[in-house]
């Protein structure tokens, strides 16, 4: 049974739910009873887990504002928004002193220096000079991460294609790296092969998973138990890729800023 809070009121005369920061909320009147309530929120599971779920990938995914948390090869990298002449984006590491209160015992003599990642996207003093809210700024942020990325992946998924399809034997007819809203690749019956760019936020060997599954469809257009064969003997560790791609899924869902 879900947990959920429950609110009584005398004037309402039906049940009414609401699900909200992760929270199942039940508002009620009073003649009706826990028994009831608790059936009905059984009734209604399904529907609620999948709004607690959203609400979760909702809540962990990058609202491109400065401090978000943004995903690359895996890593997690820390957003820095700043102005400057031209338009760029780079990733370089800050060395941060321990703080002294928070440090523990270790055989060490000396602490060492944490090392935080950074990504910093420098947005031009011409367009910041248009960006008068702060939603705006948002979406530039959003735009520059997005060419950034792409051109990432437009570096890094050929050669990774290339050498996967020589160790399968299977070749594409064509490569497309693009965005995709809910996939990320796919192989059409005239041997093309399409990658998501924001594949680049997940670490080579998913990339990898990702490239090889797509590579097997060229023997297999469908999910067949003789696909499935021919992944495993080509990434016999292909389930963590699925299960990492799983777990970060709020991560790696881009939503536009609003």
């Amino acid at each position: 049974m879900l947990e959920y809070q429950l609110i009584r009121s005398k004037r309402r005369k039906t049940l009414g739910l609401q699900v909200k920061a992760g929270r199942i909320t039940v508002r009620a009147p009073f003649y009706v009873t826990t028994e009831f309530i608790d059936s009905f929120i059984q009734e209604k599971s399904v529907w609620l887990k999948s709004k607690l779920s959203q609400q979760v990938t909702e809540n962990n995914c990058c609202h491109f504002s400065q401090g978000d948390s943004v995903l690359f090869f895996g890593e997690q990298y820390t957003l820095n928004i700043s102005r400057g002449k031209r338009a760029e984006v780079f990733t370089h590491d800050v060395v941060e002193p321990f703080d002294s209160d928070k440090l523990v015992c270790t055989s060490s003599p000396q602490q060492e220096a944490h090392s935080k990642k950074i990504l910093t996207v420098v947005i031009s003093n011409r367009v910041d000079s248009r960006l008068i809210a702060p939603e705006l700024e948002a979406i530039q942020v959003k735009k520059q991460l997005e060419t950034y990325f792409k051109q990432q992946a437009e570096q890094l998924f050929p050669d990774r294609l290339l050498k996967l399809s020589n160790q399968i034997g299977l070749r594409p007819s064509q490569i497309n790296i693009r965005q995709y809203r809910a996939r990320w690749g796919s192989c059409n019956n005239r041997g093309e092969i399409s990658l998501n760019y924001l594949l680049i936020m997940a670490p080579i060997f998913v990339i990898d998973y990702v490239i090889i599954h797509e590579l097997c469809h060229l023997a297999h257009l469908n999910h067949s138990k003789a696909f499935w064969q021919l992944v495993a003997q080509h990434d016999p560790n292909y389930q963590q890729a699925k299960l990492w791609l799983k777990k970060h899924q709020g991560e790696l869902t881009w939503h536009n800023p609003t």
